[in-house]
């Protein structure tokens, strides 16, 4: 099969109703490839395909048979068992490594004394797991909502079906409130971790949320929001949906520091919040990033630098605010309420839920033993990569993803390495992972070229 992009036909002479024409089509790669993708994994048993063997060490062998004519590009996909510092890949055609490394420091009169860590402080082991909500979210309906404080806090967020959802929005406020919205807020206090520091200036949130209005003019909002330990908004993001006749909504991200601000705003043009197409049937503006089969998110803070990252292979949007690289996050609240004057009932967004969340510190500081050598060694981080996350390198495109598998994460390549193709023929990729990790569960994919 040749991939490739009509760039000229050639006119007819003029008159004709019959003669022999010209097409002239680009093609990016002018070597044709297999439409038939090869899979290898655990349960592969057709040799001609390839294979998976787990060897004494706990690293992997993935053979990989290559009956095309030219070399062929794989993508690589690692669902982690345990927690992992590192994956290298090894082919005959070069090496490519991710994650975190220990690394000997080459300046020998350093006085690093100090290793600096991450610790998965909530990582539940799927989606729609409640015990990744019971007894660590808590009521919040005391507070005020820290992005805006006429979204009232007075109701109730249980827990239905596959997530938090909103119950109602308690009683009424009294005739003179000034407000836009009733709603109910939890909120997570981050722990100790696990040298007894409580709070995190850099860290990693990833969470899942379904949004999807079955009927026309539904309205509410989510909010996911960061704050400081004066519960001052530091980031954050909210799904809003105040269309009354149809079914477009708004991304919202938020900023803190010294201007408190919705950032960014994606929507409401082009976007509805349908079920992106999954069980809707066709639909002309697919919601994408939170349907019933996709819906991560992750807000990643380093320093001063903020990321918003959509999941589904979306895009992210970084933000520098200096005032707040040394502030700790101490909290995270999840709000959700219904507009001023719609019911909570058949006018509420009908599925509208935290089905996930979890928090990655990633400034845990231990103080190295005074017997190590800590002039001239740094420790690997061997929870760099979580239990169940799933990473994948994409040999051809030269990118690499993790959380979910399609949150771009090209800044884990370590310096140095490089995507690779594999031969013509049989070749072995060995696969090599942290100290104490678990082999991940490996599925290589990849179509043949040929001349």
């Amino acid at each position: 099969v040749y991939v490739g992009t009509l760039s000229e036909i050639g006119a007819p002479d003029p008159g004709q109703i019959r003669g022999i024409n010209t097409f002239t089509f680009y093609c990016e790669d002018v070597h044709p490839s297999s439409s038939f993708k090869k899979i290898i994994n655990a349960n592969t048993t057709d040799e001609n395909i390839g294979s998976i063997t787990v060897l004494p060490d706990n690293s992997v062998d993935v053979l990989i048979n290559n009956q095309g004519t030219l070399p062929a590009y794989p993508t690589f996909k690692f669902t982690h068992t345990s927690d992992n510092a590192y994956i290298g890949m090894a082919g005959e055609n070069g090496v490519e490594a991710l994650g975190s490394q220990e690394q000997y420091l080459t300046n020998s009169v350093t006085t690093e004394t100090k290793k600096v860590g991450s610790q998965w402080l909530l990582n539940p082991a799927k989606i729609s797991d409640k015990s990744n909500f019971d007894g660590k979210f808590q009521t919040a309906n005391d507070r005020a909502n820290p992005q805006n404080g006429q979204l009232l806090t007075a109701g109730n967020l249980v827990w239905k079906k596959d997530g938090l959802r909103f119950q109602d929005g308690g009683p009424a406020p009294d005739k003179d409130t000034v407000y836009s919205a009733r709603g109910a807020m939890q909120r997570w206090e981050i722990p100790a971790d696990s040298v007894g520091d409580v709070g995190s200036a850099n860290f990693t949130s990833t969470f899942n949320i379904f949004a999807q209005a079955t009927k026309q003019g539904q309205t509410g909002i989510l909010q996911l929001l960061f704050v400081d330990g004066n519960n001052k908004l530091m980031a954050g993001m909210g799904i809003y949906k105040d269309d009354t006749k149809g079914n477009t909504f708004q991304t919202q991200l938020y900023i803190g520091g010294n201007h408190n601000r919705t950032w960014k705003v994606f929507g409401p043009k082009g976007q509805e919040l349908n079920n992106g197409g999954h069980g809707d049937g066709k639909v002309p503006n697919p919601n994408l990033y939170f349907n019933s089969t996709t819906g991560y998110f992750t807000i990643q803070k380093k320093g001063p630098v903020f990321n918003f990252t959509f999941g589904n292979k979306g895009g992210n949007y970084p933000i520098t605010i200096p005032e707040l690289s040394e502030t700790k996050c101490m909290r995270v609240y999840i709000y959700e309420g219904q507009l001023k004057g719609r019911d909570a009932g058949g006018q509420f967004i009908t599925n509208l839920s935290l089905r996930s969340f979890n928090f990655q510190k990633n400034d845990v500081t231990k103080t190295i033993d005074s017997t190590t050598d800590a002039t001239k060694y740094i420790p690997a981080d061997n929870h760099h990569f979580g239990k169940y996350e799933v990473v994948v390198s994409d040999m051809a495109s030269g990118n690499v993803y993790r959380k979910e598998g399609a949150t771009i994460a090209n800044d884990e390549m370590i310096t140095g390495s490089e995507p690779f193709s594999v031969p013509v023929g049989r070749s072995i990729v060995n696969c090599t992972f942290g100290d104490g990790a678990t082999p991940p569960d490996i599925e290589v994919t990849f179509k043949e070229r040929y001349l």
